[in-house]
């Protein structure tokens, strides 16, 4: 039974409020108040109120009343009045201060839920907004017990897939999978129905397999479930993603063992009735002649069918290489691999997100994987391979350390949305906590805003955000999942972030 201050079993917030980390005010010598960003490491918009009076306090006005009604605030009038984050003095948007006084990329809510017990795992790996503005958090949740002695009992990772409606209310809450069945999520989309399809690795009889399963959107109960197994014996397969095809149907990736060389990157077309393959096709990487060991990533479907998928291809013992790769629309070998970062340098990179726009062209993000700092780079193509633009972690990083890019998409007009997690430390209080940032690019990559999250704590130290995965819905909103961790227990997180 859960402890009564963790406000029952489940719980599901959506708060509309001002994002408190995204702005602060700060006073200045003549009494005026600036409102900047956090995150950008830059002024976003500058509002002055009028110098405060000082002067010996009138007895006969002790109680604070000033005796008439304040003005009632109006944005656009130049001064920080209520509940406004900003205030230059108009009422324009794209200024880095909107028409509501609200600074872009600023949060609009968030949902959290909680853990079967206070020492049990739970995170948001992929988030997955459907076109009527609903959303859904496909979730890993580990339950971990402890008896009266403090002997633990920790089960099995599975799958938990939590739906909420428009108005960010919690619609339903499955766990899939029998509790002693291994079920690793890793991707999930929504269909125009309302349907939900996730991705994940399940734990099979000749080790792990690849898994597709479709949830009816009404209640999340399974519509069918397809599994891929390699035809190596006792080989790992895994899943990697999963995204929607322009007629319907569904394309996911992972990796598969056919043979003693290691794994290929594996692409499959499901029917969206009943899960039977469509099409499938493999790639392999060169390797070193005899092996290769090739790891898929993230998967996008553009306009015309096109398939775009990151994968990691293994060169040899020191070097792996981040590739994207285009199939066609009815699968066979791909067209093109994108390879940026090969240079003949001992690296180890992998693939991160994959989204594409409504013109066709393909954001794509690569990550390393090994060494003492973290790094990750940003990439735009057209459809024929041409490189547009490219970013790193350098044009995003201001304070704080560890920064991480765990996520990417397209907004509907084109803008590039990139968030992740950082580390933040006070080094007079000795603390240090992870904080969500969240940047939107215009078309010629360009920062249009940014902002970073803190989670709100009464205490001297905030809870820590890690985020794992950010989707953007119809109308541009960035949903960015994760998990808080507040007093060391874990609670999935989904913030959602203005345009």
């Amino acid at each position: 039974m859960l402890d009564t201050r963790r406000f029952g079993a489940l719980l599901a917030l959506f708060c509309a409020c001002n994002d408190p980390a995204a702005t602060t005010a700060s006073s200045t010598d003549d009494g005026s108040t600036t409102a900047t960003s956090t995150g950008a490491g830059t002024s976003t918009s500058t509002a002055t109120t009028a110098p405060t009076t000082t002067g010996e306090p009138d007895s006969s006005t002790s109680s604070g009343d000033p005796g008439f009604d304040p003005p009632v605030p109006v944005c656009g009038n130049g001064y920080l009045e209520a509940s406004e984050e900003c205030d230059d003095g108009n009422t324009d948007d794209g200024d880095g201060c909107d028409s509501a006084c609200r600074i872009p990329c600023g949060r609009a809510g968030e949902v959290v839920a909680l853990a079967p017990s206070a020492e049990s795992e739970l995170w948001v790996v992929a988030v997955a907004p459907a076109p009527d503005g609903s959303f859904v958090a496909i979730a890993r949740q580990r339950e971990i017990t402890s008896d009266e002695e403090g002997m633990q009992t920790i089960g099995l990772a599975r799958t938990r897939v939590l739906r909420y409606g428009p108005d960010a209310q919690l619609a339903w809450d499955v766990l899939l999978a029998p509790a002693d069945v291994r079920l690793t999520p890793v991707d999930g989309v929504v269909d125009a129905d309302g349907h939900v399809y996730v991705a994940a690795t399940v734990a099979g009889a000749d080790e792990d397999d690849i898994r597709a399963i479709k949830l009816d959107g009404a209640d999340g109960h399974v519509l069918w479930t397809m599994d891929k197994d390699g035809a190596e014996p006792m080989s790992d397969d895994s899943a990697s993603g999963i995204a929607l095809a322009p007629d319907g149907d569904v394309v996911i990736a992972g990796e598969v063992t056919d043979g003693p060389g290691g794994a290929d990157v594996w692409v499959g077309k499901l029917a969206a009735g009943d899960g039977a393959e469509v099409w499938s096709t493999v790639w392999s990487g060169a390797g070193n002649g005899m092996f290769s060991n090739d790891d898929a990533g993230r998967i996008a479907v553009a306009g015309d069918g096109s398939i775009y998928v990151g994968a990691r291809e293994y060169v040899d013992y020191n070097i792996g290489e981040a590739v994207l790769l285009k199939f066609a629309a009815d699968g066979g070998p791909a067209e093109w691999v994108f390879s940026p970062l090969a240079d003949g340098s001992v690296h180890n990179h992998g693939p991160g997100w994959v989204a594409v726009d409504g013109a066709g062209d393909v954001l794509y993000t690569a990550v390393r994987l090994q060494g003492a700092v973290s790094n990750f780079w940003v990439y735009k193509l057209g459809p024929d391979n041409e490189l547009l633009w490219e970013r790193s972690r350098a044009d995003y990083e201001t304070d704080g350390d560890q920064w991480q890019l765990d996520g990417a998409g397209f907004t509907p007009d084109g803008e590039a949305v990139l968030a992740g997690s950082m580390r933040v430390k006070d080094k007079v209080a000795q603390l240090e906590w992870r904080e969500a940032w969240i940047a939107r690019l215009g078309g010629d990559a360009e920062v249009r805003c940014q902002v970073r999250h803190r989670a709100p704590s009464p205490d001297l130290l905030p809870p820590d955000v890690v985020t794992y995965d950010t989707a953007v819905g119809a109308d541009g909103t960035a949903y960015v999942g994760g998990v808080l961790v507040v007093a060391g227990e874990q609670q999935s997180w989904v913030g959602l972030f203005r345009p």
